[in-house]
């Protein structure tokens, strides 16, 4: 598996995973990994 092969694939699951639980639930994520709450939940 070369560099390539391996980001497509990243980027083809990251993609998938945005699909099925949506834009907002994602950013919402997003925000949490990154320990950056606006408010809390």
């Amino acid at each position: 598996m070369n560099l390539i092969s391996a980001g497509f694939s990243g980027f083809a699951l990251g993609g998938s995973l945005i699909v099925a639980i949506g834009a907002q639930n994602a950013f919402i994520l997003r925000q949490g990994l990154i320990r950056s709450h606006v408010f809390v939940l």
